[in-house]
């Protein structure tokens, strides 16, 4: 039994990595795609927009209470920056592919251009929007 025990923690950070993959994978697969199919889920006004930036964060998680301040002082500047709650709208979060808290969503006319993982700088965010 202690033989397999030394295979353990290369088991762990396997299935982590794997996992972690697996979110970015999906992000990536979601470039592209257009929203119009998402009638309901996210309002129209969003889609009709030259530029948007979805933001899905959780208030369990503690990188998006870091971002809080920031993402408050944005959203009074920028009229094109939504906050979503991942948990409360966990369908919009789910047709998105959202797997992880925060992402930020960037689109263009209804369309998915890029998928961001984590946080990011006052900097990136105003570029974005």
């Amino acid at each position: 039994m202690s033989d397999y025990l030394i295979y353990l923690p290369f088991v762990l950070i396997g299935a982590i990595t794997l996992m972690q993959l697996f979110i970015f994978f999906s992000a990536r697969r979601m470039r592209g795609r257009t929203l119009t199919e998402m009638d309901g889920l996210l309002d129209r006004k969003w889609l009709e927009r030259d530029r948007a930036l979805l933001y899905f964060s959780s208030a369990y998680c503690g990188p998006c209470k870091t971002m809080a301040p920031l993402i408050e002082k944005l959203t009074n500047e920028y009229d094109n920056l939504v906050k979503f709650d991942a948990i409360e709208y966990a369908g919009l979060a789910r047709a998105l592919g959202v797997r992880a808290a925060p992402t930020f969503v960037q689109l263009e006319k209804g369309k998915v251009v890029k998928v961001h993982l984590g946080t990011l700088s006052e900097g990136k965010l105003r570029q974005l929007l």
